[in-house]
């Protein structure tokens, strides 16, 4: 499995957010994003951990001040 990278977050972003226009870098936070909301933030969490098989929750999530920030804390804990 390769490593989980910003265009994996967007794509996954893109579906349960139903907006095929969001953009995402690096240095974005969630909070930047219209319609990432507290919902969307637990099913984007539940879909990361869905396709990398890395244990992650919403909460671990939110802790992450970038969308850089979290998709290395990803990276870090996918398997193998």
């Amino acid at each position: 499995m390769s490593a989980f990278t910003l265009a994996d977050l967007q794509a996954i972003a893109r579906e349960v957010i139903g907006d095929r226009e969001i953009a995402l870098s690096p240095e974005m936070e969630a909070a930047d994003v219209p319609g990432w909301d507290s919902l969307n933030h637990t099913l984007i969490s539940v879909e990361i951990e869905s396709q990398t098989g890395a244990a992650v929750d919403a909460q671990q999530l939110a802790q992450c001040p970038t969308f850089g920030d979290l998709v290395a804390f990803v990276a870090a804990r996918q398997p193998g």
